[in-house]
């Protein structure tokens, strides 16, 4: 109640946010900075209430076939899909206590071990304790697919089988790493069990299930029909998408010798000898954590849809966007909501940093100004960063299909940002780096 209170009352003074025509000016000159030095592949899309104020495009979509990247180009979102994830829980559970359910409540196949007492807000939260998967390489290459093929007496489905494997506690003497919601830990299992358990709801009983009942046709009911997100959607095992672009990678980029996939000998033609074709991995992996795809355009729908009571209420969407987990970053105040990072910023002088504790109802955070954002990354290629400025119904999106060092998505959205709210790009030493060549 306190906090919609707050966020009420906050919300009643007007202010004046309207994006100036010298700050489209300077929006162009930072993206023309990463376009010209080819460090950025991909779409840039601002908007202000329902108005786009500022968009481009630059790189390729494809390089072999020569299509240029347009604002209708296909990006894998990559963990942004985690939002939605969260909102279809918060939907399908309404009413209910999300700090005393536990996947126990949920999850008859999921094994007798303290991990299966975990809450469903600890996997919201990011703050259960269940190890990621995602250090392990073999996991994009060989599992997520559907039916389940790797043990034939287990009535699993796909992703069950999957979290069966990798999200139980096996490898970490059944328990949770450290006591659940006593810290910010990422994992990707954490969204993954979500998807387990949407699934099981919608199809009421574990196992093989209709497809109407897939993480991919619940999000498409739920979400993206209401808000006609005609666009975007999740990965098939196979099948084409239209529009969808290709994903490519420095040859220098340090991540690429962990890849099990096997990227190209050589590059591709001129000016691009030393980008490669994204190594092979399969997408079906990442399920409710990051399986799907969309654009610049659909992401604005779904940006729009959570200012009204389409998709979450007032209450769902306070819970959704409220702190729980201080990230302990060392360079912002930010937490971890349901779904979301959830990032202060003090509004009235850039760099200072907001007094962060690790119990966010200890301050007053409603001095400072909060967004929400989530860079999505797809293994080597794609990285697709969406900040919505809740106070100024505004969003920036950089979405990238071309993974140099990983950071250019991110540089470019936060300079953007910055020039939102400081009239400023304020570049740090590391996007500096990026575009100077001197970090791969």
């Amino acid at each position: 109640m306190s906090l919609l209170l707050t966020s009420c009352f906050k919300n009643s003074v007007a202010q004046d946010n309207t994006i100036t025509a010298e700050q489209i000016e300077k929006f162009k000159v930072t993206v023309s900075d990463y376009c010209d030095k080819m460090v950025f592949f991909g779409s840039i899309y601002i908007t202000s209430g329902e108005d786009v104020v500022y968009e481009t495009n630059c790189g390729p979509q494809n390089i072999q076939y020569d299509v240029a990247n347009t604002s209708d180009s296909k990006f894998r979102i990559g963990s942004n899909t985690k939002e939605f994830a969260a909102a279809i829980l918060l939907r399908t559970l309404a009413g209910e206590d999300l700090h005393s359910k536990t996947i126990r409540d949920y999850l008859p196949w999921y094994p007798d071990n303290q991990c299966a007492d975990v809450s469903l807000h600890n996997l919201l939260s990011m703050s259960s304790g269940i190890n990621d998967y995602s250090a392990n390489p073999e996991v994009f290459l060989n599992w997520g697919w559907r039916p389940y093929l790797y043990n034939d007496v287990t009535n699993l489905n796909g992703p069950e089988g999957f979290s069966n494997r990798f999200c139980t506690c096996k490898e970490q003497d059944n328990k949770p790493s450290f006591e659940p919601g006593s810290k910010f830990d990422y994992s990707n299992c954490n969204y993954y069990i979500i998807g387990n358990i949407l699934e099981q709801l919608a199809a009421g009983k574990q196992g093989q299930i209709d497809s109407n009942f897939y993480f991919r046709n619940i999000v498409k009911e739920q979400i993206l029909d209401p808000l006609n997100m005609q666009d975007s959607g999740t990965f098939n095992a196979i099948g084409i998408v239209e529009n969808m672009t290709t994903g490519y990678v420095f040859d220098q980029n340090q991540y690429l010798p962990l890849t099990t996939g096997r990227p190209p000998e050589t590059g591709g033609p001129a000016p691009y000898e030393n980008i490669f074709k994204n190594p092979y991995s399969n997408p079906l992996v990442l399920y409710s954590a990051g399986d799907m795809y969309s654009t610049v355009k659909d992401m604005s729908k779904w940006d729009q849809g959570l200012y009204g009571d389409t998709i979450l209420n007032e209450a769902q969407k306070e819970m959704a966007f409220a702190p729980y987990q201080n990230t302990q970053s060392e360079d912002e105040c930010e937490y971890f909501g349901y779904g979301w990072f959830v990032t202060y910023i003090d509004p009235n002088q850039y760099g200072k940093v907001p007094d962060c504790p690790d119990d966010p109802t200890s301050t007053n955070l409603n001095k400072y100004e909060k967004f929400l954002q989530y860079s999505g990354s797809y293994p080597y290629s794609w990285v697709t960063s969406f900040s919505r400025l809740l106070e100024r119904d505004q969003t920036v999106m950089a979405f990238s299909n071309y993974n140099k060092t990983g950071y250019e998505s991110d540089c470019i959205a936060e300079e953007l940002r910055n020039i939102i709210f400081y009239n400023d790009r304020h570049r740090t030493e590391q996007c500096q780096g990026v575009l100077d060549g001197t970090i791969n």
